[in-house]
């Protein structure tokens, strides 16, 4: 209860802050400059006279004035120079340790982590725990489990560890934070995929207290959910002898008892055999909520979510990255958040990246921009060049939901087609044809035209026979609403500037092997398993062999 009261103090100030948005903003960059005025970049851009300003506008216009809107490309000289160990180059203190996330490049980036950093992303988990558990009052009595991934990504040239910031926060939130988990960390370093979802999985299964389930994507807990069922003998085994059965080496070492429980195990057992499945209430049956990104290109996957869980309850995870925490989520089963106006420093550009910069108190309902941060680690009006939308306010602070990454905002005429734009479409013409298909891909073509890329794993029956009518109304059924969903698609095949959609069948695997790819064999693991549906090259269709292709 100590967590709970603490969360729900958080909240209530959070939501105080939301009244006032330039205030909070305000005092949270004065807090950023006054920190870094003794680096070598404060010292450069006049931090310390900064602070003097007392002013709010009047304090954000001149720090505007003095620092240019950056992205990774144009900071990467000065975080290199902090990654090699030359920390004051930008951040106020020695990191604790570096976020590796992945960049557009396919190449890691490493993100300082220093203690005032930590902080900040403290305060909003306990500002989001908090949210969780007003919307959800009976959780404050049950366990909570967050899917993480690995800390375990070696160190830097100057020694300072460096991983997932989901496994180092994993091991360093406050302890009645901590203490509400139920998965040892050293699961999460498992080396295999499937055996870190069944042991994760496993785990949980022996604690009935377990009350939500936390993932950043919804593919992690579909994975877990999955796990349970491709292994399901392991599991009523492991449960009949209180043992934990893993086929593979994890990096940080560690094991797991639970209590034999041979009753159980012969009742689950009985359940498989009957309906050759093992319900999720028979597996957590206190599990009352689902946590996880409901916006972008993650919509796709929630219907699914619900279907292997039985639970309809969703609540969205913080819109958030390894450089920052950008809107806490505060209503259940709705997609986006109010800005972390108590967090970081947070502006926002047109999403083309034209024209000066906007504070939170300056955005429209409805409008869509691109989020710049400035944070306690070591970056300041850092570019995260990801697109969001301005849905509503919390008082007087917008509510944002997620909308793609910039690089994921493609035009064959002059549509500006977004990763969204493409996932509500196939969404919606799914749920039409009644058919949901694990994987696919939007692909721009020359020809004036996309290009619907399909697994032949997903959609095999029928296809080795011939035209396929499922797959046929599909396509047109995806054409009308790619047209509804994206106005500017809409608009170019009205004045005939696009050639109808096609959809197109790849021989069975090639698809799911191509998006594999992103994610190499022994890479470190990861608790983010984000999806593609839109790619931002041309052409890509004649990489895969079609097996068959329909027409709109």
């Amino acid at each position: 209860m100590i967590a709970s009261a603490i969360c729900a103090l958080s909240y209530r100030r959070f939501r105080a802050a939301c009244r006032a948005p330039l205030r909070a903003q305000a005092a949270q960059l004065r807090r950023v400059l006054a920190r870094a005025a003794r680096t070598d970049f404060g010292r450069r851009h006049g931090f310390a006279a900064l602070t003097r300003i007392v002013d709010p506008v009047a304090l954000i216009e001149a720090y505007q004035q003095r620092v240019p809107v950056r992205t990774y490309a144009a900071m990467r000289d000065e975080l290199d120079a902090v990654h090699a160990g030359r920390w004051w180059t930008l951040c106020p203190s020695r990191p604790l340790w570096f976020a590796m996330t992945a960049g557009s490049t396919g190449n890691f980036k490493y993100v300082p982590v220093t203690a005032e950093y930590r902080r900040e992303v403290g305060r909003s988990s306990l500002i989001f725990n908090g949210a969780l558990e007003a919307c959800h009052p009976t959780l404050r009595r049950l366990k909570t489990q967050f899917l993480v991934g690995s800390a375990e990504g070696g160190r830097s040239p100057a020694g300072v560890p460096q991983g997932f910031a989901s496994g180092f926060n994993y091991q360093r939130l406050p302890w009645f934070v901590r203490r509400r988990f139920i998965v040892p960390y050293w699961v999460f370093t498992l080396t295999d995929p499937e055996d870190r979802a069944y042991a994760a999985g496993r785990i949980l299964a022996s604690d009935p207290r377990l009350g939500v389930l936390c993932a950043i994507s919804p593919m992690n807990l579909i994975n877990l959910r999955q796990a349970l069922e491709r292994n399901a003998e392991r599991l009523i085994a492991d449960i009949a002898s209180g043992s934990l059965t893993v086929r593979g080496p994890a990096v940080v070492s560690g094991e797991w008892r639970g209590r034999a429980d041979p009753q159980r195990a012969r009742e689950l057992e009985a359940v498989w055999r009957n309906g050759n499945t093992l319900p999720t209430r028979a597996l957590f049956p206190g599990l009352r909520v689902l946590v996880c990104w409901q916006g972008g290109n993650m919509s796709y996957y929630l219907d699914a979510l619900r279907q292997a869980f039985e639970i309809d309850r969703l609540f969205e995870f913080p819109i958030s990255a390894s450089e920052g925490v950008f809107a806490i989520p505060f209503r259940p089963d709705q997609a986006g958040g109010a800005l972390a106006v108590t967090t970081h420093f947070l502006e926002f550009l047109r999403d083309d990246g034209a024209g000066p910069a906007r504070r939170a108190d300056q955005l429209r309902v409805g409008g869509e921009y691109r989020v710049v941060v400035t944070n306690a680690g070591g970056l300041y009006r850092y570019d995260m060049e990801d697109i969001v939308r301005v849905t509503g306010l919390l008082h007087a602070t917008p509510v944002i939901e997620f909308v793609s990454k910039r690089e994921r905002q493609i035009s064959v005429s002059n549509e500006r087609l977004t990763e969204l734009d493409v996932t509500l479409a196939m969404r919606e013409a799914s749920r039409q044809c009644g058919r949901w298909y694990p994987e696919f891909l939007f692909v721009p073509c020359s020809d004036r035209r996309y290009r619907v890329m399909l697994d032949g794993a997903s959609c095999v029956e029928g296809v080795a026979a011939g035209p396929n009518a499922g797959l046929a109304a599909l396509t047109g059924e995806l054409e009308r609403q790619l047209r509804r969903t994206a106005k500017g698609y809409d608009f170019e095949r009205d004045d005939a500037l696009l050639e109808p959609l096609q959809l197109v069948v790849t021989e069975r695997g090639q698809l799911r092997a191509y998006l594999a790819r992103r994610y190499p064999p022994g890479a470190l693991p990861n608790a983010q398993m984000k999806p593609q549906h839109l790619s931002s090259e041309f052409n890509v269709h004649t990489q895969f062999t079609p097996v068959a292709t329909y027409a709109a």
